[in-house]
């Protein structure tokens, strides 16, 4: 298990936010957010390890800040200073959330809806 596996982990346990560096696909470098981690597991198109969070701050380049928070899916490796915080994830989840996500072959934790 790689260190931000185990932060990913970590966080939905103690149901804490991540900070992390991120580099969208049509993004120039990394930018900062802030993510709920709530289903975490391989994508069932590309075979990459993913995780489905909802983002409540930073900057991504198919979401401008009027749309946030705002559903995710953020590939594993392309996060970078991934960082549990001390912020607590809503204890209800967001609308449309599914722990079965379809977008997941293998699902490793998600949180209960």
């Amino acid at each position: 298990m790689s260190s931000i596996d185990s932060k990913i982990q970590d966080a939905m346990d103690r149901r804490k936010t991540l900070r992390l560096d991120y580099s969208g696909e049509d993004e120039v470098g990394f930018h900062e957010r802030e993510l709920e981690p709530w289903c975490y597991g391989i994508h069932a198109d590309t075979g990459n390890p993913c995780l489905r969070a909802y983002q409540v701050a930073g900057y991504s380049e198919s979401g401008y800040p009027d749309e946030m928070p705002f559903w995710r899916m953020a590939r594993v490796d392309r996060m970078r200073n991934v960082v549990v915080t001390d912020n607590d994830i809503r204890s209800n989840s967001p609308e449309y959330y599914n722990p079965q996500d379809k977008d997941m072959r293998q699902i490793f934790v998600s949180l209960p809806k």
